[in-house]
């Protein structure tokens, strides 16, 4: 059985490799109509779920470094507000993609240009907002949170395990051949 952390750091993998699989399929030519609306919707459910899941543990995490980190440690605090503000930056980006999907799935297959636009424009910039990359805050992390506060943050449970592996079966089910999510690489290592 995996650790809180570990489960944490797994949805975060799995997310990548939706993410990189997703854009495999922006970049794939040969392939439209009903089988790429599919695809583009499948990932977009995937990434709305991991990404909600992301932004809650990320704002446990933030709530609880900010209760905890001394106020002495004013540099830390400065982060603190950095990592606020860009969290706030990926939920609007997050409720953008959102709708870009909804309109997709409203339009069918005649929305599916406009929707590449958009899909092409979000992970443009979200790869440059969240770039995997090491907890900045680890040593804080490590020294002031507990197993059942790592617990809480991670939120897993029988049904959030149970839906995640539907929505990742859905983007494997779709994909165009050649495009395994589970057949990309994703770094992102617990701490």
């Amino acid at each position: 059985m995996q650790t809180s952390r570990e489960e944490i750091a797994r949805e975060r993998r799995r997310q990548i490799q939706v993410r990189k699989a997703f854009q495999a399929g922006l970049d794939t030519t040969g392939w439209a109509g009903a089988d790429a609306a599919r695809f583009y919707l499948c990932c977009a459910d995937y990434l709305r779920w991991s990404m909600d899941r992301l932004h809650e543990q990320d704002q446990r995490i933030h709530d609880l470094l900010r209760e905890r980190i001394p106020a002495a440690e004013s540099e830390a605090h400065e982060r603190l507000a950095v990592l606020g503000e860009r969290q706030e930056r990926s939920r609007a980006l997050m409720r953008d993609f959102s709708a870009a999907a909804e309109r997709l799935r409203a339009a069918g297959v005649g929305g599916i240009r406009a929707f590449e636009q958009a899909a092409r424009e979000f992970t443009a910039t979200f790869n440059s907002l969240l770039q995997a990359r090491k907890n900045p805050f680890f040593q804080h992390t490590d020294r002031l949170f507990r197993d059942a506060d790592w617990s809480d943050i991670a939120g897993v449970s029988e049904q959030s395990l149970a839906d995640e592996a539907r929505l990742f079966g859905a983007v494997q089910a779709s994909a165009p051949h050649g495009i395994d999510p589970a057949a990309f690489t994703a770094e992102h290592k617990p701490g």
